[in-house]
């Protein structure tokens, strides 16, 4: 699964990204180029550390989230052309974005519109990839009308009606991502890879000053509401900063700027688990403990299929337990003596946390 991190000019993004990275990533100069850069990024995750503990394998595995480093994106970018076919295919592709939006002033680095305004910045991105969803959605439903007029055809009846609600809600201004839709209307819509219908995570570059300002992001209140959209606040400039220092020595510092709680890095990227619907689950042996990821509402046949295919294809049983109770008893036999170990079949929903142990024959 990957996010891509966009926004307008000089908002932060890039440096968001080398934060993420712990600054070894090979980003192209700063707005030198719209080409994109990728890096996968490991999540902290405290339940795969006790976990650990319990088995001690010689192999811990932590889930991985991917993101994109994308070029900036103006007003009328997508009108003129100035979207290069690479960034295009880039944001098509990926599963959601993270639109950087900046609250900090600066006579150093001016805004690009010189006032900070949360809410402009964010509508003008969203309205920019609601003109671009718009164009493809006007040029199929000219060809399904087509197609139409020579042959009938109820598949085609059904897409131009889903194609009629997504451009009736584009025009009104409302992101596709805010519509529900059915399994079929789902399907029918899928192959176009809308940009208004992946889930949206609104980052809110704060500066030093404005760490602890629960009040900074407030202008966003009914952006976080909205389906599938969540906002999140971090100094970006900080922690490109605590990036590049020894753990060690990161923990030290964050605890002498008195910042408690969960670290912004690991925050951000927690989010965007939940903004892009997953679910964590578990395997645990003595040879590796793993974390794994899933859709959320995916059942136990659809989870094994995320290890191997195998394991999917020749699904006879889910022995599973939650990570606590499998972390604190200490492995499965006596999570089995203390009827902790329960036996699942191919339908059971997975629950975040779930260690699974999968009984299967091919």
């Amino acid at each position: 699964m990957e996010i891509a991190i966009v926004g307008l000019p000089l908002v932060g993004k890039t440096s968001l990204f080398d934060a993420l990275t712990a600054g070894h990533s090979a980003a192209a100069p700063r707005g030198s180029s719209q080409e994109p850069q990728r890096a996968m990024v490991r999540v902290t995750d405290p339940r795969l550390a006790a976990l650990a503990d319990a088995f001690e394998p010689p192999k811990v595995t932590q889930a991985t989230v991917g993101y994109v480093d994308t070029g900036a994106i103006t007003g009328g970018a997508f009108e003129s052309g100035q979207v290069t076919p690479g960034l295009l295919a880039a944001l098509r592709s990926v599963d959601a974005f993270a639109h950087v939006v900046r609250a900090f002033a600066s006579d150093r680095v001016p805004h690009v519109h010189d006032t900070i305004d949360l809410p402009r910045d964010a509508q003008d991105l969203d309205d920019e990839f609601a003109l671009a969803d718009l164009q493809i959605v006007e040029a199929r439903q000219d060809r399904v009308a087509r197609e139409l007029r020579v042959r009938k055809d109820p598949v085609l009846n059904a897409e131009a009606a889903v194609l009629t609600r997504c451009r009736e809600a584009l025009e009104a201004g409302t992101p596709l991502r805010a519509l529900e839709f059915s399994a079929a209307e789902d399907k029918a819509i899928r192959g176009f890879q809308f940009l208004t219908l992946k889930p949206l995570m609104l980052v809110v570059n704060i500066g030093e000053g404005q760490i602890g300002d629960d009040g900074v992001a407030e202008p966003l209140a009914a952006w976080n509401g909205a389906p599938q959209t969540r906002v999140v606040s971090l100094c970006v400039e900080l922690e490109m900063e605590l990036a590049q220092l020894p753990p060690d020595d990161a923990a030290t510092f964050r605890a002498d700027m008195e910042l408690e709680g969960e670290a912004a890095m690991d925050r951000l990227v927690h989010e965007s688990h939940r903004v892009l619907g997953l679910t964590t689950f578990y395997t645990a042996g003595e040879n590796e403990v793993r974390a794994w990821t899933t859709g959320a509402g995916s059942t136990a046949v659809q989870a094994a299929g995320a290890i191997h295919t195998d394991l999917a294809r020749g699904f006879i049983r889910a022995e599973t337990a939650g990570w606590d109770e499998l972390s604190t008893l200490g492995g499965y036999a006596r999570a089995r003596e203390a009827g902790k170990l329960r036996l699942e079949g191919k339908e059971y929903v997975v629950q975040d946390g779930d260690v699974l142990l999968i009984r299967f024959n091919v």
